[in-house]
């Protein structure tokens, strides 16, 4: 396994685990505990996990909000941004939808589409999906987040880099001042900049309530992508992204 392969699997058994002795970690990564150490001594600098007496813990301490919670917020701006988003979408094409509630959205409002293929890392967006008789709906492998249905991992970002898509949709944390659009977690990221990576059209899904601020875990910036699909309700601050990207106001 290489480096780099290693570093994005500790993450994901981190993700899943909260913290682990180096002996319990190194086995489960097939590698020596010095091997690991120095990895993990690396890893720190970068922030990318911290370091205990005897093991390591996530950088992401704080436990996720559950998928039903979130799902409960700014309902109308989710399905305006949903329908929003469905009409850029025709019969025959090919689609990645990363994870979250906003994205979860868009799959209600997906069902009249006809022989077109979806690609996902959303337990809940495969299973929703998976209803529909004209759709044809892949989920990848890899690990499951439990509250909130994400998968992450090596198994996810290597799934989509050989996926070649029309169109992707990602949801997001917050949208910094710049344009750099982020995840609060490093794993999710991760999978969510792999969703994105090898379509044709990408585009970041965002309600009102997630601009201002920076986060830990960068995704993508808005001039990587075409567009920004976001409510009227947030043009005052929206419109100043319109150098870098398409915004489109639903």
């Amino acid at each position: 396994m290489k480096t780099e392969e290693r570093e994005q699997r500790i993450i994901s058994i981190l993700e899943s685990r909260g913290e682990m002795s180096i002996k319990s970690l190194s086995g489960a990564l097939d590698i020596s505990p010095s091997t690991l150490r120095k990895q993990l001594a690396n890893m720190q600098e970068r922030g990318l996990v911290i370091r205990t007496y005897g093991g390591v813990l996530s950088v992401n301490r704080v436990p996720d909000e559950s998928f039903e919670n979130k799902l409960r917020k700014s309902i109308p701006e989710k399905r305006l941004i949903a329908e929003r988003a469905r009409a850029l979408l025709q019969n025959g094409c090919t689609v990645s939808l990363g994870s979250g509630t906003t994205v979860y959205a868009l799959c209600g409002v997906m069902s009249d589409l006809e022989d077109c293929t979806v690609y996902t890392n959303s337990m809940q967006a495969a299973d929703f999906l998976a209803g529909s008789p004209t759709l044809e709906v892949h989920v990848c492998g890899g690990i499951i987040r439990s509250r909130t249905g994400t998968i992450i991992g090596n198994e996810t970002t290597k799934y989509f880099s050989n996926r070649r898509v029309d169109y992707a949709f990602v949801g997001c944390d917050t949208i910094d001042s710049a344009g750099v659009v982020y995840s609060d977690n490093l794993a999710v990221a991760s999978a969510e900049r792999a969703v994105l990576i090898n379509a044709a059209h990408k585009y970041i899904l965002c309600d009102s309530t997630k601009f201002g601020r920076p986060s830990i875990a960068r995704i993508a910036t808005l001039d990587e992508c075409d567009g920004l699909i976001t409510c009227e309700s947030a043009r005052a601050v929206a419109e100043v992204f319109r150098r870098l990207t398409d915004v489109i106001y639903a």
